[in-house]
Parts: structure tokens; C-alpha cells; sequence
């Protein structure tokens, strides 16, 4: 008997093995590949830092700046002509990957600052006096924060952005209507929730005309934030967005690279919404000179500064807040009580709390929505228990800035009243 072909076998099976492990590793790492990918654009939140390709890493606070400055004929315009004007929209945007939170401090254009050589100004004039890099170490010594990026768009070209990805979805709250020949602004909107194209969404975040002004204006520049921020849920839309970028560019100014904001995007679209918090620089209105301003409160800019971008947040206590220190605002958005924010409002002052405003909303909404207008959740949290444990906490402005919170009521809380009023 000869043993001679054995080796041979075994070395066929050998190399069987060798070439099943390689195909097999191969497959595996294909597979790892994509997963990675998959989740760099999707979740995201569940990969280390060094992993997420397409998604911030570490966290970036970025200004924004959007400039009301139109022009008849965009093709005759000088070029750096689109960066010098005043500022109309001033934002300040924390991205915090770590913990999958965007916070948002939305700056009135008419907050009262003195800028060295000009005197008493208001903070849109920033930029017309140094450009946005002077505007960024301004606002970083103001706030006493870090700015990382900066990015300036002009409305010429955020309408045709918004025409582009399909329009978005707003809820208007009020009727607007204004005809502007001279700015070259034509707002007809009714209210609802509805699509709006980009021309109507530019007249939605210009309109000033109505009872809170500037203020008006960002709680409307919040809501389409909201809105865009859902719209870039889109794996569609999501994709375009460096096309968009690319086609654009002539009316965005940035000292980010498309690479930067594709990942900036990428994390923005994956953050819930409940952990996108928007809050307006705290303040309140006044007038210098028979000139209108919003005059910071720095106090509560402190709190609001550490809640946002150092994330010293206070955890849940037990212990109360004392209701005759709290200031609230009720909107009835119900179809089916007309005197629910009536009712709420004397529930309400039951407790001790302040109800500095009563107002019916053109809008209907079936879910309570209660709004932290200060980054104040713990006392949002408070007053939902207060009545019923009804509706969702939102960080975000709605009614007037002096109200430290803001309930927007809807069907939901007409049975709840209804017991407590029997």
C-alpha cells in the first residue's frame, strides 16, 4: 500500500481552504465596508468618532448670517457687493455629536451693542463695518464662546435652493400680505399648513408686519429651520446637497469646505427633533434716541450661553419652581373649545403662575405643544404636570419674548379642562 497521493489531498484541500477563508474575508470586509457607510449617513450616532466619515466628529459652532440685500439684476452686481450688506438673520448653530444635539441662538438683528469706532449700533451692522470675520470675533467676545465656521447666504440664493429640493412645508400662522415694489417683495400668504415655494418662503421669513416685529420674524425663521431640517431627512434631497452647494456658491460665502458641509448636513438630518433646541437671545425691547433696539439681558444670556454651548444643564429635581416666577403665554389652537386658552389660563393662575397673554391661533392643532422659550425645560416640564401631563416640549419661541413660557393648546386639553371646570 502506498501512502504517496495523501499529501496531495491534503494540499488541495488546503488551498481550498485558503481561497474559502480569503472569498469569506473578502465578503466579510465588503460587507463591514458598507455597513459603515450605511450608518455614516443614516445613524451615524452609533459609530465611535473615528468612524463617521460623512458625519461630525467632534463638536462646531458655526454663525450664519442671511443678507436681505436684493438687487434688480444679480448678473451686473459686483461680487463682494452680496457680502456687505446688514445682516437680517443672525444665527448661531451647536452641532454636539457626542450627545446628537443641535442647538440654535437665533440673534435679533436690532440687539443694541457698541462697536469700537461707531458708538451705539445695532448688531446687523457688523458685517457692512468689517466683513464676517470681523462679525465672528465680535459675536465670540459678546457671547464668550468659540466660533469654529462662519457661512453668509444671500436671499438670491436660498429661494432657488428651496425651489430646487421640491419647496417645504410650513405651517403659516397668521394671514401676510405686503407689496414692496421697491425691495421687490410680494408676499400673499394665507394661513395653514401648506408648501411653500421659494418665493413664498422668502415673504414668510421677511414679512415684519405684525404685532412682535423683528421678533415676529425669528419665531418664523425658527419654524422654516424646523421645516428644512425635516425636509433634509430626504435621502433624495440629502444627496443633492453638494450639487446645490456647487450651483449656488455665488450667493454663499463660507470658510467651510463641501466636505465640511456634507458632514454638517449629515449630522443635522439625523438629529431628533427633539433634541434641536432654538432659543432667541434673551432681551426685551426699548429705544435709544427715538431708535428702536433689543436690549440684551445678560443675565439670563449667561444661563441661556451655558445651557447651549457648555451644556450646563440642570438635571430633573423634585424641588419646585415657584409659579409666581413664571411667566406664560396660552394660544388656543383648538377646534373644539373657543374659550380652552381662557380656561387653561385660570388653571393656571390657580397655581400662581403669570399669564401675561390670552390669544386665539389661527391654526388648528390636535397636540398640545409646550414651548421653552428660554432653554428653560425644567419649568416647561413643571408646567406640563401642571396641566394634565398634556403636550410636547419644544425649545423654541412662539409667543412674546417676555414670556418664559408659551402653550400652544389643542384638542388634547379640552377633556382635561373640561373635568377640572366641572
Amino acid at each position: 500500500m502506498t501512502f504517496t497521493r495523501y499529501p496531495k489531498i491534503l494540499h488541495k484541500n488546503k488551498k481550498e481552504s485558503n481561497s474559502s477563508f480569503l472569498f469569506n474575508f473578502i465578503f466579510f470586509l465588503i460587507g463591514f465596508l458598507l455597513t459603515i457607510v450605511a450608518l455614516n449617513i443614516y445613524k451615524p450616532t452609533l459609530l465611535p468618532n473615528e468612524l463617521r466619515i460623512v458625519s461630525l466628529n467632534t463638536k462646531q459652532n458655526i454663525l450664519v448670517l442671511g443678507l436681505d440685500e436684493v438687487f434688480p439684476n444679480l448678473k451686473e452686481v459686483n461680487q463682494e457687493a452680496l457680502w456687505k450688506g446688514r445682516s437680517d438673520t443672525i444665527l448661531i448653530l451647536s452641532c454636539n455629536p457626542s450627545k446628537n444635539i443641535l442647538n440654535i441662538l437665533n440673534i435679533p438683528r436690532d440687539t443694541k451693542i457698541k462697536i469700537p469706532g461707531h458708538g451705539y449700533e445695532k448688531i446687523n451692522y457688523l458685517n457692512p463695518v468689517g466683513g464676517p470675520y470681523y462679525t465672528k470675533k465680535y459675536i465670540e467676545k459678546f457671547l464668550r464662546i468659540k466660533i469654529d465656521h462662519f457661512v453668509i447666504i444671500n436671499l438670491h440664493g436660498l429661494n432657488k435652493i428651496i425651489d430646487e429640493i421640491g419647496g417645504i412645508v410650513i405651517d403659516v400662522p397668521q394671514r401676510m400680505h405686503y407689496n414692496d415694489r421697491a425691495g421687490r417683495l410680494y408676499i400673499d400668504l394665507f394661513p395653514g399648513k401648506q408648501t411653500l415655494n421659494g418665493e413664498q418662503a422668502i415673504g414668510f421669513l421677511r414679512f415684519r408686519h405684525d404685532n412682535l416685529g423683528d421678533i415676529g420674524r425669528i419665531q418664523r425663521q425658527q419654524a422654516f429651520i424646523r421645516s428644512l431640517s425635516k425636509k433634509i431627512l430626504d435621502p433624495v434631497i440629502f444627496t443633492k446637497l453638494p450639487q446645490l452647494l456647487s450651483i449656488y456658491k455665488k450667493t454663499i460665502l463660507t470658510d467651510l469646505t463641501p466636505r465640511d458641509i456634507i458632514k454638517i448636513a449629515n449630522f443635522v438630518r439625523n438629529v431628533p427633533s427633539k433634541n434641536q433646541n432654538i432659543v432667541i437671545l434673551p432681551g426685551e425691547f426699548g429705544s435709544r434716541k427715538n431708535i428702536s433696539y433689543w436690549i440684551p439681558n445678560y443675565k439670563e444670556i449667561s444661563t441661556v450661553i451655558n445651557k447651549l454651548f457648555y451644556d450646563k444643564r440642570s438635571f430633573f429635581r423634585f424641588n419646585r419652581i415657584s409659579p409666581h416666577q413664571i411667566r406664560i403665554s396660552v394660544f388656543n389652537a383648538s377646534h373644539k373649545d373657543r374659550f380652552l386658552a381662557s380656561k387653561i389660563s385660570k388653571i393656571l393662575q390657580q397655581y400662581g403662575y403669570t399669564v401675561c397673554l390670552i390669544q386665539d391661533y389661527e391654526s388648528h392643532l390636535s397636540k398640545t405643544k409646550i414651548y421653552a422659550q428660554k432653554a428653560n425645560s425644567e419649568t416647561a416640564l413643571q408646567v406640563k404636570y401642571d396641566i394634565g401631563n398634556f403636550g410636547e416640549i419644544i425649545t423654541g419661541n412662539l409667543g412674546p419674548p417676555d414670556a418664559d413660557i408659551t402653550i400652544l393648546a389643542g384638542d388634547d386639553l379640552v377633556k382635561f379642562v373640561s373635568k377640572v371646570h366641572k
